[in-house]
């Protein structure tokens, strides 16, 4: 009986190929929560950007400068949860248990031009 010992796999090689495993999928998850969050937070200040010009020309009425007040409040949370996605890679769990931050609530802008835009098929 011949030994082919290239087939062999040892229990290390299994928990090498488990730790790469779990690593890839943490990274995976942290770069698509980081996406999201960075979308988030662009379509936010969009639309903070654009009440703000509306106060500084005076033309923006009362409901518009509550919508602002209200969408800092979003974007600020939106910016602390990104701000602690960047730090879930330094977690002593990390990448095998990670503690995700909680995302906050996406809010909803009538004007943004996404939601606006017709659905395509």
């Amino acid at each position: 009986m011949n030994i082919d010992w290239s087939q062999l796999i040892t229990k290390a090689m299994k928990d090498a190929a488990a730790a790469a495993l779990a690593l890839d999928t943490a990274k995976t998850e942290l770069a698509s929560r980081n996406a999201s969050a960075a979308a988030q937070i662009a379509r936010i200040q969009d639309r903070v950007d654009t009440l703000g010009y509306g106060v500084d020309s005076g033309e923006a009425t009362e409901e518009d400068e509550a919508e602002l007040a209200a969408l800092t409040i979003s974007l600020k949370a939106w910016k602390a949860y990104k701000f602690q996605l960047g730090k879930v890679a330094t977690q002593a769990a990390w990448p095998k248990s990670p503690s995700w931050p909680i995302a906050p609530a996406i809010p909803d802008i009538a004007a943004d031009p996404a939601a606006l835009a017709p659905d395509t098929i």
